[in-house]
C-alpha cells in the first residue's frame, strides 16, 4: 500500500533588518540554487516586512534570490549613503536617508510594470507590513493571492516603501490621508500575521502549516544591567541605546517564541548571530559596507552549510 505525504501549507516569513536582508536573500539563493526549485512555487503565503517585504514582492513575483541579493548589494549603499552630517539629521532635525533609491531599487528589480501594480490585482499570496502612523493601527496590505476581495488598493512600490520607513532613518510613507512607518515596530517578524492568514484566507489546517521563517543576522539588542535603574533622555534613548532596534528585536523575540510554541517541530527559523569580531560591520541596520557585505556573505553560506543536508529545509523545497 503506498503512502501519500502528509498535505502541506507552506509559509515563509522574512524579517526586516535594513542592509542585513542580504543575509536572508544570499540564504535563499543557495536553496533556489541548489534545490533547483524558486520560492514563488514552493510557498503558499510569502510575507515580509521592512528589507523582507521588497524581498517578499520579488520572489512572489519570480524574480531569482540572487537578482534580490545583487539589488541589496548594489543599491545599499546610495540607501544608507551616510555623511558627517548623518547623525545629526539622525538625532535631532530629519530622516537622514531618503526613499528614492529605495523606490529605484523597488522598480529595477521588479520592473516598473509590477512594481506600480495594485494588490488587489496581484495574484501571487503576498503580505507585507506596516503601522498607519496616522491612526496608530497595524496595516496589513494583502494581496489578491491571498485575500481576494479583501485585498489591499495600494500598489505594490508604496507597500513596501510604507513597510520600510523606519523611524529615526526614513521620513514617514503618505499613502492617501494617512501616513505610514516601519511595520518592524509591530511584526519585524512577520510570522504571526503570515500564520493567521494561512488559516483565515488559506483555509489551512493548523497540522498542515509548515513556516520557514528568515532573519537578519542581527545581535541582540538592550542596554547592560546596572546596579541602579537610569533614566536616559530621549537622545540617549534612541542614539545610543539604539531604542528603535531593541523594540523590533523584542518583538521578533515574542512572535518567534510564540511560532516555535505553535507549530514546534514545522516550524524552521534561519538566522545565524554573527561572532564577536564580526558585529561591528553589521551593527547597525544603516551600515552598507564593503565589510558589511562581506560578513553578511559569510554568515549566509555558514547557515546555509550547515543546514542543507538537513530534512526539514530540504523538505521546503523537494518534496
Amino acid at each position: 500500500m503506498t503512502q501519500t505525504a502528509p498535505k502541506r501549507f507552506q509559509i515563509l516569513a522574512l524579517s526586516g533588518g535594513g542592509y542585513r536582508g542580504l543575509f536572508g536573500a544570499e540564504f535563499l539563493a543557495a536553496c533556489e540554487s541548489t534545490f533547483k526549485a524558486r520560492c514563488s512555487s514552493r510557498f503558499g503565503i510569502i510575507a515580509g516586512t521592512s528589507i523582507g517585504a521588497l524581498l517578499a514582492a520579488g520572489l512572489s513575483a519570480s524574480v531569482p534570490a540572487t537578482t534580490l541579493a545583487a539589488t541589496i548589494e548594489d543599491y545599499g549603499p546610495s540607501i544608507f549613503a551616510r555623511s558627517f552630517t548623518t547623525r545629526i539629521k539622525q538625532h535631532v532635525v530629519a530622516a537622514p536617508y531618503s526613499p528614492i533609491s529605495i523606490l529605484e531599487a523597488i522598480r529595477k528589480t521588479l520592473g516598473k510594470p509590477v512594481a506600480t501594480t495594485q494588490l488587489s490585482d496581484f495574484s501571487p499570496p503576498l503580505i507585507i507590513t506596516a503601522v498607519n502612523y496616522s491612526t496608530g493601527e497595524t496595516s496589513i496590505f494583502r494581496s489578491k493571492g491571498i485575500a481576494g476581495k479583501s485585498a489591499s488598493s495600494v500598489s505594490i512600490e508604496d507597500a513596501i516603501l510604507a513597510s520600510a520607513a523606519a523611524p529615526t532613518f526614513f521620513p514617514t510613507k503618505k499613502i492617501g490621508p494617512s501616513e505610514y512607518i516601519d511595520g518592524g515596530l509591530v511584526a519585524n517578524a512577520p510570522d504571526m500575521i503570515a500564520l493567521i492568514d494561512a488559516l483565515n484566507f488559506g483555509h489551512a489546517r493548523m497540522e498542515e502549516v509548515y513556516q520557514l521563517s528568515i532573519g537578519t543576522a542581527s545581535r541582540r539588542q538592550g542596554a547592560a544591567v546596572h546596579d541602579k535603574s537610569r533614566a536616559p533622555g530621549s537622545v540617549s534613548w534612541i542614539a545610543r541605546r539604539g531604542l528603535v532596534q531593541t523594540i523590533m528585536a523584542a518583538q521578533e523575540h515574542l512572535v518567534l517564541s510564540q511560532m516555535d510554541s505553535l507549530l514546534r517541530n514545522r516550524f524552521l527559523r534561519i538566522d545565524e548571530e554573527p561572532a564577536q569580531n564580526q558585529v561591528e560591520a553589521i551593527k547597525s541596520l544603516d551600515l552598507a559596507s564593503r565589510g558589511a557585505t562581506e560578513t553578511l556573505r559569510l554568515l549566509a553560506d555558514k547557515a546555509f552549510e550547515e543546514r542543507k543536508a538537513s530534512r526539514p529545509l530540504r523538505d521546503f523545497f523537494v518534496r
